[in-house]
């Protein structure tokens, strides 16, 4: 049996915009534009993992003032059984902060990340679940 794995990520919006970084390509997920996020460790709690996640792949440090807006479910990819969970937080920002990727941590997970307004949101099939909590987030 396939363990059940749970993972953290945090939505990042300045300026009516998110924040969203492109996957590597010898990375899980490739060329997918996702946010900064990652596994849960031992007995993490899903907050503490966000902000360590975003720290590890952007060379961010967040306030610790995130919050949880929404759950992304990830299934095998015939989608038969679901195999995961993604807790997502948000932090809406008062400046645009810049990751830098060849700093971070984990910076080599991304090719590059920038900022998207609603209308700009990168549209991928896998990416459905997250498109929706973004759009509610940047009415």
């Amino acid at each position: 049996m396939e363990e059940f794995k749970r993972y953290s990520g945090v939505i990042l919006k300045s300026d009516n915009k998110v924040l969203m970084c492109k996957r590597s390509p010898e990375e899980s997920l490739p060329g997918m534009w996702s946010i900064p996020s990652g596994h849960i460790e031992g007995k993490e709690s899903p907050k503490d993992a966000a902000l360590r996640e975003f720290k590890e792949e952007t060379n961010i440090k967040l306030p610790d003032n995130i919050n949880l807006v929404g759950f992304i479910n990830k299934y095998k990819k015939d989608g038969s059984t679901k195999k995961g969970l993604v807790y997502v937080f948000f932090h809406d920002g008062n400046r645009e902060y810049k990751p830098n990727l060849k700093k971070a941590k984990d910076g080599h997970e991304h090719t590059e990340c920038k900022y998207f307004t609603k209308e700009t949101l990168p549209k991928e099939k896998n990416n459905d679940q997250l498109l929706k909590i973004i759009q509610k987030i940047l009415k």
